[in-house]
């Protein structure tokens, strides 16, 4: 039985053995594997609280963009409303503008086509007034001959004669 104890001996120092080294690795080896678990555990806490600082932060921010975007619908709304009204006032006082030109061309034209009917009607006046001297000279040559002429001026003559 010198072979099966020997056995029994190798397994009894193998677990004696294996007692001491988890007695030694618990005196001396707890406390830093306590402190290494510990500090894990707090690097682990102190990570997911960040984890969960940034994701309240995203979502904060997520809101807030949303509400952004959501005014900015109604800014663009508000953009295009302002923009179609100067554009329609514009085009009113463009409006207003054409027919106030055009007003004046018509005033002008009014007055120009009356400065011209004057001045037509002072010619044809001035034509009239020639022809008549023309025709009434053409008359007085036709129908007063020189003995006419020379009756006309010893009556002249006569009437001075009188006054003296």
């Amino acid at each position: 039985m010198a072979g099966g104890s020997e056995s029994l001996w190798s397994w009894i120092f193998r677990f004696v053995n294996f007692g001491v080294l988890v007695a030694i690795l618990v005196k001396f080896g707890a406390k830093p594997f306590k402190n290494y678990f510990i500090n894990k555990h707090i690097r682990i806490k102190q990570k997911i609280e960040e984890a969960e600082k940034v994701y309240r932060e995203a979502e904060t921010l997520k809101k807030q963009y949303e509400e952004k975007l959501s005014k900015l619908d109604e800014e663009i709304e508000a953009f295009k409303k302002a923009v179609f009204e100067e554009t329609e006032k514009e085009r009113q006082k463009i409006i207003e503008e054409a027919k106030s030109f055009a007003e004046k061309i018509k005033e002008q034209i009014q007055l120009t086509y009356e400065q011209e009917a004057l001045e037509a009607r002072a010619r044809i006046k001035e034509e009239i007034a020639r022809l008549t001297v023309e025709k009434a000279e053409l008359l007085v040559k036709e129908r007063f001959n020189e003995r006419d002429n020379k009756g006309l001026i010893e009556e002249f003559i006569e009437k001075v004669r009188g006054l003296n």
